[in-house]
């Protein structure tokens, strides 16, 4: 399921690999029956809500709801890549890693290989940071100095120059032992008419490196008016630059910080973080992906976005909130002021300055931006302003958010409530109580069909109950169903768990394995799970009536006589 390695063999690494001693070394487990508890290490508690099943080999919390295998437990909290996890864990278990199949239009390369391109890689970057010091990277250490960096800061970053020849580096790495087919490969030289050039030329050099330690690739910065300005490693067996993030190996080491601070390059970041901004990191020559965003999800809560504050910085900034949203990861945006970029900002104000800046949640900064070109002094510019703010505030679905910023938009441009929300298109809430009980019973109506399809899928993992008690379509909930179905068919639940690179349908999932209680006799298990069933098909077959007699006006008589089957043979299944 994860493309890369056979269930089969992740089975098997799974089942040598024990998952309460790999979580036990960081965090004290008590065993209570089949299951050993500990405070969770994913979110302050004083209470242990954290369980390992020594059965299942599934980690769950009952209070965030995190939970998987151990590998999931290796990447959510080491913050490693999947295949980095699985690497991990094969070395504990003195297992041999398979070769890698490669992905769709990537070369193909050994196991070795690849290993060679990292120390390709690192040898590099050792070289890069050492002509910094010699006459060939003069120009390369006046230029970081004149940004404003020290001795110390460009250790800090193993920052480094390249020489303005044409194979200087070629050369020193095959000094080295390196073949010049495998330099080509890692990015490092380019071959032209059967000739091999270095790829980076006179340019200050940032060695790209990943939470790991692991050097994956360059960017180069021109001196002068040379152009491109900064030039990255191209695409390799080991970087891609849509899914990494510069200072990801900073980041790794600040777990206390609670949001990462989001820049467009590489000097923002080593700047904001030499004036003691922790988190900082920065996308590698590209607009915000979504991979990025689903790897700075892994390491914190919150993203601030933090781009240059004139109009292309604005934009950048919108877009990514929009990547942001469709990964549900809360993230705000930091307004510099006069279209500075944070590079000049903390220089002139320093770490105070920084942190006293606002921080707007996503809906305030698209009201904000939404003044963008209006003239607020005139009735018909405050008007187009009330106009796309409500546009805006069609997508928030917090009722508490909707209040605090109609407020503000009430405030800002002196039209009533009410005329705001119906231009919004939400209705004002009635104080009538009997659309409230009807939502009450709705949502009870709702809980127990969750709680029904828990229950099943927690007694079909646990052995409880057959497999042939249970058909795919007995369940509504999509997750369920899939679960449901690839359990039903005998395979484990561990292998499906990490096939999932969606941290809220894990954790939905995960709720689905751990339903509490359950019975603990099979012929109790059979009674309850034949209550369940009927309270899912009875709700299926009221879902059917409802949308029937819904459209019960515009069927032909054929239709009609279709509708009248199918509610028969339902309240048939519903009495067996």
């Amino acid at each position: 399921m994860n493309g890369r390695l056979s269930d089969t063999w992740l089975e098997e690494l799974r089942s040598r690999v024990s998952l309460e001693e790999v979580v036990s070394e960081y965090v004290p487990l008590k065993q209570k029956g089949r299951r050993f508890w500990g405070c969770c290490p994913f979110h302050n508690e004083k209470t242990p809500s954290f369980s390992v099943d020594t059965e299942s080999q599934l980690y769950y919390c009952f209070g965030c709801h995190k939970g998987g295998t151990v590998i999931n437990f290796v990447m959510d909290l080491e913050r490693m890549e999947f295949m980095d996890a699985v690497r991990l864990l094969a070395e504990r278990a003195h297992m041999e890693l398979p070769e890698r199949s490669a992905q769709p239009g990537e070369p193909r390369v050994t196991r070795d290989e690849r290993e060679r391109m990292y120390e390709a890689n690192r040898l590099a970057a050792r070289w890069f940071h050492s002509l910094l010091w010699t006459d060939e990277g003069a120009d390369a250490l006046n230029y970081l100095y004149g940004r404003g960096l020290n001795d110390s800061d460009i250790r800090r970053f193993g920052l480094g120059a390249s020489p303005k020849g044409w194979d200087g580096l070629l050369h020193h790495l095959e000094a080295q032992g390196f073949e010049p087919g495998l330099l080509e490969k890692s990015g490092l030289v380019v071959r032209k008419d059967n000739r091999f050039f270095d790829m980076f030329r006179g340019r200050v050099m940032f060695p790209i490196i990943n939470a790991q330690g692991r050097v994956l690739g360059f960017g180069g910065r021109a001196m002068g008016d040379a152009q491109p300005k900064y030039l990255n490693t191209a695409e390799t067996p080991v970087f891609n630059k849509r899914m990494g993030l510069y200072a990801l190996n900073f980041a790794q080491k600040e777990r206390s910080v609670g949001h990462l601070v989001l820049v467009e390059g590489y000097m923002d970041t080593v700047s904001l973080r030499k004036h003691g901004v922790q988190g900082v990191v920065a996308t590698l020559g590209t607009a915000l992906t979504e991979e990025q965003a689903r790897l700075m999800k892994r390491y914190a809560p919150e993203v601030w976005i933090s781009y240059d504050g004139d109009a292309a910085g604005q934009k950048a900034a919108l877009r990514a909130l929009e990547i942001f949203d469709r990964q549900s990861i809360p993230a705000k945006v930091i307004d510099y002021p006069g279209g500075m970029d944070p590079d000049d900002f903390i220089k002139a104000n320093g770490l105070s300055g920084f942190e006293a800046l606002p921080k707007l949640d996503s809906t305030s900064y698209r009201m904000l931006r939404e003044k963008d070109g209006l003239d607020l002094s005139t009735q018909d510019g405050m008007t187009q302003y009330a106009l796309r703010c409500c546009a805006v505030l069609r997508q928030v679905k917090s009722p508490i958010e909707m209040e605090n910023h109609l407020r503000r938009l009430v405030n800002e441009t002196g039209y009533d409530r009410e005329i705001l929300l119906r231009q919004i298109g939400a209705s004002v809430p009635s104080q009538s109580a009997g659309p409230v009980r009807r939502s009450r019973g709705n949502k009870t109506q709702a809980s127990g069909v969750e709680k029904a399809e828990q229950e099943l899928i927690s007694m079909l993992a646990a052995g409880l109950i057959s497999a042939r008690l249970l058909k795919p379509e007995d369940f509504t909930n999509e997750n369920h169903q899939k679960l449901a179905e690839w359990l039903i068919a005998g395979n484990s639940a561990g292998a499906y768990i990490d096939g999932i690179t969606d941290d809220a349908q894990r954790a939905q999932v995960m709720r689905a394995l751990n339903f509490s209680p359950l019975p603990t006799e099979r012929e109790k298990a059979l009674e309850v799970a034949q209550e369940d069933l009927h309270t899912l098909r009875d709700a299926r077959k009221k879902q059917w009536e409802n949308e029937d007699k819904q459209k019960v006006d515009t069927l032909t008589q054929a239709q009609k006589a279709e509708i009248l089957r199918r509610i028969d043979a339902a309240n048939r299944e519903s009495e067996s």
